[in-house]
């Protein structure tokens, strides 16, 4: 049975938000490498330039562009055998959650074209997703998890799940009162809430006002929960950094995770 003194912190499970922009896949890039991208938005020459800046091999940088569940399940079962990577990065899980229904339309209407069978809703002869399409976008996030899960603990692997982010309004019937905050963009609205759950760090990313002459921002990123933008962090990092173009890995994590593997010394009585 494992103590706390088992703890392992080179081995994080972390999950990046925010608006699209807000360097969220860069900041993924400053992890230790090998990487290993499970490219689902499909845009990896977006990350090229920091990549270079920060002298970083790109043969240190694989990467699959994914455009449905089944082959990533596959990966990622191999990768539970044997993973040569330091760091998994999913890129991202909104453009995933897409993929996954996208995949129950094609092989709906496969089955239609080859058998005939009625097999899903047209609308104006488009193809649409129906209510039980959006249990399999949850069963395809579930699996993610645990494969993960499995692999992060397994392997001692740093696993980043990127994830864009949209305001939502909730009102509470009791009071009559409405908070506005925002919250993960999955297509069913049920399965984005409980996702941060599973993750020990979570950073909102944002630009912060006012921070570079001119008016403009600075790129920031959150690790404490605000009341609109969820956030935490086991590490004891600020509740707010902000990073511009340093990598956070090396500027911040790794000083935080050494911090907290620093010796124990047990109190002495008095």
């Amino acid at each position: 049975m494992p103590n706390m003194s088992d703890v392992n912190f080179d081995a994080l499970y972390v999950m990046m938000k925010g608006e699209p922009g807000t360097r969220k896949s860069t900041q993924a890039l400053s992890f230790p490498v090998p990487q290993e991208w499970f490219s689902w938005d499909r845009k990896m020459n977006g990350i090229y330039l920091p990549m270079k800046k920060w002298g970083i091999d790109p043969k240190t940088i694989s990467y699959t562009d994914y455009d449905n569940w089944n082959k990533a399940r596959a990966r990622l079962e191999q990768l539970q055998i044997t993973c040569p990577f330091r760091t998994l990065i999913f890129d991202s899980l909104t453009s995933m959650c897409d993929m996954t229904l996208r995949q129950t339309l094609k092989m709906k209407y496969g089955v239609t074209r080859q058998s005939g069978a009625a097999a899903g809703k047209l609308i104006a002869g488009i193809a649409v997703n129906e209510i039980e399409d959006y249990n399999a976008e949850s069963a395809a996030l579930q699996e993610l998890i645990a494969l993960t899960k499995d692999i992060n603990a397994f392997h001692k692997v740093n696993i980043i799940l990127i994830a864009h982010v949209v305001q939502a309004e909730y009102r509470n019937t009791t009071n009559n009162t409405t908070h506005i905050s925002r919250t993960i963009i999955t297509a069913g609205k049920k399965v984005a809430p409980k996702i941060p759950a599973y993750c020990g760090e979570v950073y909102h990313f944002n630009i912060k006002k006012g921070m570079v002459e001119g008016g403009g921002g600075d790129y920031s990123l959150l690790t404490e929960h605000t009341g609109d933008d969820f956030a935490r962090t086991a590490l004891g990092l600020d509740r707010e950094i902000v990073f511009g173009d340093k990598p956070l890995y090396e500027t911040y994590l790794k000083p935080a995770i050494n911090k907290m593997k620093e010796t124990y010394v047990p109190l002495t009585k008095v």
